[in-house]
């Protein structure tokens, strides 16, 4: 599923984990993607609005204390994995759409700042409060990738990631082929 990610919003994610474990939640929310995303300085979300600066802002806005200042490893790595909420889920879903409305093969952190955006959420309301709306972040977003291209994304990982993606299908097609060539070579 995250094949498309760049490491900065595999980074993101898990520091959204982090979130969600620290609280001991049942599962991933919003604000959990949104605090990961403000922890994440090297990312161009944090290019874009400068989340980690606004950490504290972010959190009062979503009701959620600071995360202690040492962790404990066991506490991070649970022995079952934590599932996205439902919430959590449409965004990824909006973050792909995010990175494909741009042209983008690559989901950076900055489709998943956008995915937020995208629907009321407790995530969006708290980037409201702070003045951040989509079509700006869209725009700012155009803006930086004009400045900073992405890196292009070698042809090998390209076309493999897309035959993981289509392989069902291509599965298919071979299969029809095959009977297409048996039938057009038995007359």
């Amino acid at each position: 599923m995250f094949e498309r990610y760049t490491d900065e919003a595999k980074r993101a994610i898990f520091f959204a984990r982090t979130e969600a474990v620290v609280r001991k939640e049942s599962a991933i929310s919003v604000k959990d993607l949104l605090l990961g995303l403000a922890r994440e300085e090297k990312s161009r979300a944090h290019q874009i609005c400068s989340l980690k600066a606004r950490d504290a802002e972010l959190r009062s806005a979503l009701g959620i204390a600071p995360l202690p200042e040492h962790l404990d490893r066991l506490v991070l790595e649970p022995k079952t994995p934590i599932p996205l909420d439902g919430d959590a889920k449409k965004t990824l879903a909006y973050t792909a759409q995010e990175a494909d409305f741009d042209r983008e093969f690559w989901v950076d952190a900055d489709h998943l700042l956008r995915g937020l955006l995208r629907f009321p959420n407790a995530a969006s309301d708290a980037l409201s409060k702070l003045g951040l709306e989509l079509e700006a972040m869209r725009a700012a977003s155009l803006q930086n990738r004009k400045e900073f291209p992405p890196r292009r994304v070698p042809v090998g990982i390209k076309l493999t990631a897309t035959v993981k993606k289509f392989r069902p299908h291509l599965l298919l097609i071979a299969v029809l082929l095959i009977i297409f060539i048996y039938l057009k070579s038995q007359g």
